[in-house]
Formats: structure tokens, C-alpha cells, sequence
């Protein structure tokens, strides 16, 4: 066929279609079984998955990320830039940090607090229970 091949009805192919040129859909698109594609799939509008997406290698999102339900990030996190979190964070494992941590509201620490190097309290401390000191004590103003 060296021309158009004009089809009004419905079409079945019992082998495969192979299309030399450039392809150009002006409907919806259903495949059946698995599809493969060799090279980049760009797509203009929303994409929407009803399934799992797995990813063999890096994906870069080029603007925000939105997860609706909960999420399991399994291996290192590296965050280059600031985190925001609207709710608990709930943390099983250490938390390593090489700059400040700063807290806007109360916070409870329910274990030891352990400290190595210099501390400052900007306020006034509360301690219930038993303290103890293990070098010299200064204590400057109102005792």
C-alpha cells in the first residue's frame, strides 16, 4: 500500500503492527498486556497510575511531589534543601545532624539527654528529681 489506508470500522490485527513513521492517536489509547518502550515516553498532560510505579534507576521531579497516604522511604534520604512536614514525624532510628537543630515549640524528650560539648539554657531550667553534677558548679546572680 503506497498511499492512505482509510479504515471506518473497527480494525483487528492478528499480528504485530509495525509503523515506520511518526504515529498520531486522536483517541484514548487501551493496551491490554505489557507494553515496552525503547526510548523516552513525554507526555503533555496529568498522567494518572492506577498501580504501583516501580523505578529501576534515578527519577528527577522537576517541581513539588504530593503523597497522599503513607510512605515508606526504604534506604538514605539526602534532602539538599529544606524539609517541611505538616504532622508528626515519627523516627526509629537515629537522627545525625552536623548543623543546628532548632525547635520553635516544646519539645519532650522522653529518654536521656546526652550532650558532648558546651550547653546554654537562654531561660530558666526546671528539673524534677534528683541532679547531680559531676565537675565544679558556678553559679552566677540569685542562688
Amino acid at each position: 500500500l503506497r498511499s492512505t489506508l482509510d479504515v471506518l470500522g473497527a480494525t483487528s490485527l492478528s499480528s504485530t503492527l509495525e509503523v515506520t513513521g511518526a504515529s498520531s492517536l486522536k483517541s484514548t489509547l487501551d493496551v491490554v498486556g505489557a507494553s515496552s518502550l525503547a526510548s523516552t515516553l513525554d507526555v503533555t498532560g496529568a498522567t494518572m497510575l492506577k498501580s504501583t510505579l516501580s523505578v529501576v534507576g534515578t527519577s528527577d521531579l522537576g517541581s513539588a511531589l504530593t503523597v497522599r497516604t503513607t510512605s515508606w522511604l526504604v534506604g538514605e534520604v539526602d534532602a539538599r534543601s529544606n524539609v517541611r512536614v505538616q504532622g508528626d514525624v515519627d523516627v526509629q532510628g537515629d537522627v545525625r545532624g552536623a548543623q543546628t537543630l532548632t525547635v520553635t515549640g516544646a519539645t519532650s524528650l522522653k529518654n536521656v539527654l546526652s550532650v558532648d560539648g558546651a550547653t546554654s539554657l537562654k531561660s530558666s531550667a526546671t528539673v524534677d528529681g534528683a541532679t547531680w553534677v559531676q565537675d565544679a558548679l558556678t553559679v552566677t546572680g540569685a542562688s
